[in-house]
């Protein structure tokens, strides 16, 4: 549709599409002065750098990136409308902090990464060429979480690196990005198809055709069990998690390389699905914290990029969805991984509904309003992202940053992915600070590892086995 801007000018406009409204609704629905819409990056190596190339070839980039042109604006009605401005306006500022040192300088930039970004009618993306101590040079990028998501980001990157590299060194030019808008008017004619109605029908089964999943925490004493007794009800299996106050911190727990690689080729070597292998990590220590229960439901986030145009078109596709799985304790490691292997393709098969249109459907068939939920955490995997490098320098040196926002809209939130340098793999655990002691996540995350560990040496290890060993009394 076309819309007049505040200015007078006339612009070609659409409507927010499902990742978008779910961001922006979460974001207001839980704060509306932190920083949940902030997604903060750097990427840096050691060496040769050459700034006004580098200059030249993000300017090139977002050129490239419709999704740097992104502007939104709450006309007519207050309604929230995107559209695409001439030009992107972003001016690349240049940062020499190399007096400071290396962790003092990654504090000062993620504190900074806090600032509001001011999403109306103007850029809502920034890019900095930025200097640090020992002759490391880079990267940094705080773009909105409605522009851009996790994979998105890193896309942006690898083209600008390509573009740079092709500049400096002769590489090979990269292919064309894809088309913004053509994304975005492919995800708003979905609601017209029968596949709306046969997700509509799947998710509201997940509650209607089933027995009642039940809440497990990572807490203790569960917030489960301690509404059974404020709400005198023996037989509740859902809780209330959520607070109002949505400061976080994240806290980190690294896979060493060789164990990661070991990790990775099992997975390869008996088709087994790496986020799933890492699920089954997961959800075996919810059922160590919560009596060995073989019925556990937590959240997993879905990057919708199957197709090129899906890849290349830039701006956020993360859906959440909740996941369900019941693993017997006769069950071996390959066995239960294979359960939640199943349960991911059911979510796949169904993941281009709105999440939060999901959410309610749940909860009509719940009768129970949207507060209440029964997973206790939410899980995505980014799969290793290669970036492009000239040279074992640029290749062994360098470093990718997630500046955490220290805002969250959900309880725990945990994000596994590859480290840029030797490719192993570290936990991030995203956590707001009510009812989330520091000592839980230090167990969590060793009953994550000696699960991993066990499977690792001997898939056919049964669950209850792995439960054995990773109770409390055996825990580090």
């Amino acid at each position: 549709m076309e819309i007049k801007l505040k200015n007078g000018k006339k612009v070609n406009a659409y409507p927010l599409i499902p990742a978008q409204h779910l961001m922006l609704y979460l974001s207001e629905h839980h704060s509306t002065d932190a920083p949940v819409l902030n997604i903060v990056t750097g990427y840096y190596w050691q060496g040769e750098f050459d700034t006004a190339v580098m200059k030249e070839a993000l300017y090139e980039a977002m050129d490239r990136c419709e999704a740097m042109r992104l502007r939104f604006t709450k006309r007519p009605f207050k309604k929230v409308y995107q559209y695409l401005a001439d030009k992107h306006e972003i001016e690349i500022i240049e940062e020499d902090i190399s007096s400071m040192p290396w962790d003092e300088a990654h504090e000062f930039l993620k504190n900074r990464s806090h600032s509001i970004i001011d999403m109306w009618d103007k850029p809502v993306n920034e890019i900095r060429i930025m200097h640090l101590e020992n002759n490391y040079h880079g990267i940094y990028m705080k773009l909105h979480h409605l522009a851009f998501d996790g994979y998105s980001s890193k896309l942006f990157l690898a083209d600008a690196l390509a573009i740079y590299l092709h500049k400096k060194y002769g590489s090979a030019y990269p292919k064309p990005m894809k088309s913004y808008i053509e994304m975005v008017e492919k995800e708003l004619q979905y609601k017209k198809s029968e596949q709306h109605k046969k997700d509509k029908e799947f998710w509201t089964g997940t509650i209607k055709n089933t027995t009642e999943p039940i809440y497990t925490d990572y807490v203790r004493p569960s917030r489960l069990l301690q509404q059974r007794i404020e709400k005198k009800k023996p037989n509740l299996r859902k809780a209330e998690v959520l607070d109002a106050n949505p400061e976080s911190r994240t806290i980190k727990f690294s896979l060493d390389a060789e164990t990661s690689e070991r990790l990775i080729r099992m997975c390869i070597e008996k088709g087994l699905s790496v986020p799933c292998v890492l699920m089954m990590g997961m959800r075996s220590a919810l059922s160590s914290f919560n009596d060995n229960e073989k019925d556990i439901s937590y959240k997993i986030m879905v990057n919708r990029r199957a197709t090129l145009l899906d890849k290349k078109s830039g701006g956020v596709r993360m859906h959440f969805y909740s996941m369900r799985n019941i693993v017997e304790p006769e069950m071996t490691f390959t066995e239960a991984v294979r359960v939640i292997e199943k349960a991911q393709t059911e979510i796949f098969q169904h993941s281009n509904i709105s999440p939060m249109e999901a959410v309610i459907l749940r909860h009509l068939a719940m009768k129970t309003g949207t507060r209440y939920t029964y997973e206790c955490i939410t899980f995505s995997y980014h799969p290793h992202f290669p970036m492009p490098y000239h040279g074992e320098e640029m290749k062994n040196t360098s470093r990718g940053f997630w500046y955490n926002n220290d805002s969250s809209v959900q309880p725990l939130y945990l994000t596994v992915m590859h480290r840029a340098y030797d490719n192993g793999l570290d936990f991030n655990f995203e956590y707001r600070i009510v009812n989330s002691p520091l000592d839980e996540l230090h167990h969590f995350y060793d009953k994550i590892h000696d699960t991993l560990v066990m499977g690792l040496e001997n898939p056919d290890v049964k669950v209850s086995e792995i439960l054995e060993k990773i109770k409390e009394d055996k825990v580090k």
